[in-house]
């Protein structure tokens, strides 16, 4: 055992270990999927302006795809521990694809909800569990730094496709844009389904990861289980109440929209920096300083948006902002491996993405209801900062999980 052991961790350094190219279609697959959701909040303000929609109505379909996608992740995740990943895939990356050129013929309110709520859910639930869970069954030693690569698809997606949206928008109209990315989509899944493969057995069965793994029903009962959901519940919240109404908000402090777009793509550069090197020091000093920290960082950049007024100050809080969301974003998805082992991955990972999607769905639509009856975001970055430090108190109480102590 000592000796496969050996040889896999000289295997998963080198680069021609298959592993990294499981995390470059897995960066790919992010980077589409997530695009294509950050890319909401550019199309929010032109696609309301011309049906006469609430800011609240309109965010509301951004949390139906939350809601939808919270089942669907769930389902995915206990898909990929049963089957290849290329069948999830392919099912991810029609759907992306098919939504938006579906959004692209809208004429009605359940139009958006159906396209957008529920074709667009199915598309990112059999995208990101299943990325997620089969890069980590292929990493043991490099887990962090590979996870983090792969969440950097996240970040570049906003860096790629809200100014690329926003120059789209500005150029052909809001129409024209969606049938576009949905090519765009199709194109990119095309090697993702072709190179992407779930880990050989014995990568998972190796090590400690199978002598200390836990049934998702035996996590379901530890309180690190539930530390570990709520706290992305909450940062959840936090985070997508503002990545759905920065280019709103920046616009109706004044700012140019192809300019908050690339603003908002700013975000996407720093989140980039912050996945790769929170993975790469998780590795070394271990996830829950990295979250910890990272929530910390962000609601101090929380504080600042809530007083931003100057172009200079968004563009610095985009930044950083994407520095502090990358820094969590980058390391989330390889705790339930660590914690509760390779057993069911998929699933765990899964159900907690159904917590981190019910505070997508709170999160944006609040930033909309608090628009709609005050005028301002004010009272959204107040809810902001709160739910960021709930996620920083539940996150403490994640412990280290052992198989000799989780309920029989």
């Amino acid at each position: 055992m000592d000796k496969i052991i050996d040889d896999f961790y000289g295997t998963e350094h080198a680069i021609r270990y298959y592993g990294w190219v499981v995390v470059g279609m897995g960066f790919l697959a992010n980077l589409v999927g997530y695009g294509l959701v950050f890319a909401y909040g550019v199309f929010l303000k032109p696609v309301a302006s011309e049906f006469g929609w609430s800011r609240a109505v309109t965010s509301g379909a951004f949390s139906s795809y939350a809601i939808v996608h919270n089942i669907m992740a769930f389902l995915a995740g206990r898909l990929i521990d049963r089957f290849s990943p290329k069948l999830v895939l392919t099912v991810a990356g029609f759907s992306l694809g098919l939504s938006m050129i579906l959004m692209s013929f809208i004429t009605s309110l359940w139009e958006l909800y159906l396209y957008y709520g529920l074709v667009f859910s199915i598309g990112i639930a059999a995208t990101y569990t299943p990325v997620m869970a089969t890069v980590s069954r292929w990493f043991r030693y490099k887990r962090g730094l590979a996870i983090g690569v792969t969440a950097a698809g996240l970040g570049a997606g906003s860096l790629v496709f809200s100014p690329l949206v926003a120059w789209l928008i500005s150029s052909f109209g809001w129409r024209v844009t969606y049938v576009i990315i949905g090519v765009i989509s199709w194109v990119v899944f095309v090697p993702v389904v072709r190179f992407i493969r779930d880990a050989p057995r014995e990568i998972g069965t190796s090590g400690s990861d199978s002598s200390n793994t836990l049934s998702f029903s035996k996590a379901f009962m530890t309180r690190t289980f539930w530390a570990f959901g709520v706290s992305w519940m909450f940062i959840a919240i936090a985070m997508w109440a503002i990545m759905i109404h920065i280019v709103p908000l920046a616009t109706d402090r004044g700012m140019p929209i192809v300019t908050a777009g690339i603003m908002a793509g700013l975000i996407g550069v720093g989140s980039i920096t912050g996945r790769i090197g929170a993975g790469f020091i998780s590795d070394r000093v271990g996830r829950k300083k990295i979250i910890i920290s990272a929530f910390s960082f962000q609601l101090i950049m929380t504080i600042w948006l809530l007083f931003s007024r100057q172009a200079w100050m968004f563009f610095l809080f985009a930044i950083l902002f994407g520095l502090s969301s990358g820094g969590w974003t980058g390391v989330i998805a390889a705790f339930p491996a660590d914690y509760f082992g390779l057993r069911a991955t998929g699933t765990i990972l899964g159900f907690s993405v159904i917590m981190a999607g019910i505070g997508i769905a709170i999160g944006p639509y609040l930033g909309g209801y608090f628009f709609d009856v005050t005028h301002s975001y004010e009272g959204m970055l107040v809810i902001c900062i709160i739910a960021t430090v709930a996620a920083i108190l539940s996150a403490s109480f994640i412990t280290p999980v052992r198989k000799r102590d989780a309920p029989m």
